[in-house]
Order: structure tokens, then C-alpha cells, then sequence
């Protein structure tokens, strides 16, 4: 289960920008996951809440964004979202492919908590 690593690694770069921002806690991260990324999004979450605890996050939550599939036909120029993960174009029948997106897994955004708005 690497997803547990992936959130280790995810939580110092939470603490870090939490850090660099003056501190506070985090009250939500946002990612951006791919299909063909190979992370479970039920295993993160449990990661999150596993390893959030006694961290600036600990009260946070974590949203998760599905980056839908999209191939790119080299051949004949049209992108396509394909449901099943396919080497040919629907369009053309050609095999010179290319995927635009997908593959990522990054943080589009992490919210912190405004402490102005805690203290009047």
C-alpha cells in the first residue's frame, strides 16, 4: 500500500506551506488525482486521517479530485477520453498516442484556517 508513503511524503509538504504561511492550521487539501495514476483514493483518505493526527492538519480535511483519461492521437490530432485505457483512436484507427492527462497526482491547493476571522 504505497498510498501510506505518498501521504507521508504529503503531510511535509502540508507542514511546510503551512509553515512558509505563518503557521495556522490546515483546513483543507486539495489534489489532483489522474486515473491511470495507480493511487487508491479510499486508501489516501485513510492515510490522511491516520496520519494527520497530531499535526496542523489534524482538524483539515482532504478533497479529492478524479483528472479524468485523455489520449492524444498524434495521427490524426483528436483527443479522446477513452473508458477503458485503449492504444488505438476511436477516430482514426491509429496507434501514435499520447496521454494529456491522466497520470497526475499533485496539490492543486491547500486552505488554511484565517485566524482574523477566530479573533474577531
Amino acid at each position: 500500500m504505497h498510498e501510506v508513503s505518498l501521504m507521508q511524503n504529503l503531510m511535509n509538504v502540508v507542514a511546510s506551506a503551512a509553515e512558509e504561511q505563518g503557521g495556522g492550521k490546515v483546513m483543507t487539501v486539495h489534489l489532483r488525482i489522474g486515473r491511470m495514476a495507480g493511487v487508491n483514493a479510499d486508501s489516501l483518505r485513510f492515510a490522511f486521517d491516520i496520519l494527520s493526527k497530531g499535526t496542523v492538519a489534524e482538524e483539515g480535511k482532504l478533497e479529492i479530485e478524479t483528472v479524468p483519461l485523455v489520449i492524444h492521437c498524434r495521427g490524426c490530432s483528436e483527443d479522446f477520453n477513452p473508458e477503458q485505457f485503449s492504444l488505438t483512436c476511436p477516430s482514426c484507427g491509429g496507434k501514435d498516442m499520447m496521454i494529456v492527462t491522466g497520470r497526475e497526482m499533485e496539490v492543486d491547493y491547500i486552505l488554511l484556517e484565517d485566524e482574523k476571522s477566530e479573533t474577531g
